[in-house]
């Protein structure tokens, strides 16, 4: 795979992340997952239908996707990094391969709905074990209050301190870390952040330009 973008933290690639064949320290991403709530009597905002027309053009964010395209991909992954952190909430989780162990992040104020009510956990699976844990446990869960970046125009980007959380957790200063699903770049640019290196793949090139601009602005603390 050729290079989108590339500086001394942070290498993006345009295209499909099953192509890609290198190795890194730890997997961190926030695949598509069936974003589409359903028809249940909890449906009552309008997210679906924004995200349908926001979608991506070349992946249609169904459970058959999710199977055929999300999975092999993290599983084949996996097999080349440490450890991994994924957001995965249910159904789509279950398509996963089993964790050793989960956490997420806790959201008071909700995040949308489910067949049994508000959604306050974006629950994430954890592979491997967490580095340095010799030196002392941190902690899997992160209480959130803040919102994403939504001007980045994703339609489902997650807010910076969420990634900056997790890739403080699942990764050491100076290893690399790879997101197989980079969106607009969140997971990038905490990275760069705190001193690790970043390789981010994407299937859709506009996002691969957010990313690539996000990620070529001095970095002074933790980046917004």
């Amino acid at each position: 795979m050729t290079p989108y973008y590339s500086d001394d933290s942070v290498t993006i690639y345009h295209g499909d992340c099953r192509e890609w064949d290198g190795r890194a320290d730890a997997l961190i991403t926030d695949p598509p997952y069936g974003m589409n709530l359903g028809t249940h009597g909890g449906v009552n905002d309008k997210r679906p239908t924004e995200l349908r027309r926001q979608g991506y053009a070349s992946y249609d964010d169904t459970p058959e996707s999710f199977a055929s395209v999300v999975v092999p991909a993290i599983v084949e992954i996996l097999a080349r990094t440490s450890r991994g952190a994924v957001f995965a909430p249910a159904p789509s989780a279950w398509m996963l391969p089993a964790p050793d162990a989960l956490g997420g992040v806790f959201i008071p104020a909700a995040n949308g709905h489910s067949p049994w009510g508000f959604q306050n956990l974006a629950p994430v699976l954890f592979y491997g074990s967490a580095p340095d844990l010799n030196l002392g446990a941190k902690a899997t869960m992160f209480r959130a209050t803040g919102r994403a970046e939504v001007e980045l125009g994703h339609p489902c980007p997650k807010p910076l301190p969420w990634m900056t959380w997790l890739v403080s957790l699942a990764s050491k200063h100076g290893e690399t870390v790879i997101d197989p699903f980079m969106g607009s770049g969140t997971t990038l640019a905490a990275a760069k952040a705190l001193g690790r290196r970043a390789i981010g793949i994407e299937i859709d090139e506009r996002y691969c330009e957010v990313a690539a601009t996000r990620c070529s602005q001095e970095v002074l603390g933790l980046v917004s």
